[in-house]
């Protein structure tokens, strides 16, 4: 005997019209919470970001996210070490070794080359040579320097250092200081000195990367290395990302300005606002360097009357 189809339509109501009561309650308006059938923790008591403060206990200003209280400073984050934390000795100038704080074991190598190969080679290579994929495909305008350059060979470990910490050139390379931490930082310099001068220990390779001594050398000539301008500037006639300054004096640049005699007045331009006159075939890439005027007249008489830059 067949069920009537009246009786079937019956049987699925009485079995599916409580189900979508159920259902379709938690969505009624009613000053109680819905019906939750699993509570679990995701109903408990607790402030959430961005939310009022239901709980009466901030009742300053209602928020639940709070500054910290002034003074203070979290865990693990004081920095008082400036040796370790800034790479830089007690006048502030680049660490010419490890700071005493990094302790350096079996592992702090291959530490520096995993981290490296990380977030450095993508620039400048594996082999540090300055050959990253990032410049093979996209030929920066400002190449990334090998780390095989006797000017990087000379390189403090804290300027190094500074360079992961701070970035460089207008954020040319920007700062890693949120990727990598401090630890990590120095296991990438130790790393390098060992690479640079073939030394196994890396206290000693970053202790014996002595740089070339200025004290016999013309003011001019000392600041060039000591204010970063042979990252750019060579003195021996060959054009690198900026121009050489050897025969430099009385030329006739071609700039995006048209072109310019180079004199003091064009020299301290440049320096102060390098973007102001850009030498055709060179990136608009030099930052503006913070020198005082006795610095920039030294620069400019170095690149005027130093017989080393005559052509």
């Amino acid at each position: 005997m067949r069920t009537p189809l009246a009786a079937v339509i019956v049987a699925i109501c009485i079995l599916f019209v409580p189900i979508a009561f159920f259902a379709v309650g938690r969505g009624w308006v009613s000053d109680k919470p819905p019906v939750h059938w699993n509570p679990n923790m995701d109903t408990q008591e607790k402030g959430k970001p961005f939310r009022h403060d239901q709980s009466g206990v901030f009742t300053d200003d209602g928020r639940y996210m709070r500054t910290p209280p002034a003074g203070t400073v979290a865990r693990g984050y004081l920095h008082d070490d400036d040796a370790y934390s800034l790479g830089v000795d007690a006048d502030g100038k680049a660490l010419q070794k490890l700071p005493d704080a990094f302790t350096v074991d079996a592992t702090t190598v291959d530490r520096g080359k995993n981290r490296f190969g990380i977030y450095c080679a993508p620039c400048h290579g594996k082999d540090a040579l300055g050959n990253g994929l990032v410049q093979q495909h996209k030929g920066l305008a400002v190449p990334p320097p090998s780390f095989m350059d006797p000017r990087l060979i000379e390189m403090p470990a804290g300027q190094i250092y500074k360079a992961i910490h701070d970035g460089v050139n207008n954020n040319n390379m920007p700062s890693y200081a949120v990727q990598i931490p401090e630890k990590d930082r120095w296991a990438i310099v130790a790393f390098l000195c060992t690479m640079e001068t073939g030394e196994v220990d890396p206290a000693k390779a970053c202790a014996n990367k002595k740089p070339e001594d200025l004290s016999k050398r013309p003011p001019g000539y000392a600041m060039w290395k000591e204010k970063g301008c042979n990252a750019c500037h060579t003195l021996d006639g060959t054009p690198k990302v900026g121009p050489t300054w050897k025969g430099l004096a009385g030329k006739t640049e071609q700039t995006d300005k048209g072109p310019v005699t180079v004199d003091a007045a064009y020299i301290e331009e440049s320096i102060r606002t390098p973007n102001a006159k850009v030498v055709q075939g060179y990136p608009p890439a030099m930052p503006a360097l913070p020198l005082n005027d006795a610095e920039v007249k030294t620069l400019v008489d170095f690149i005027l009357n130093d017989p080393m830059l005559k052509p």
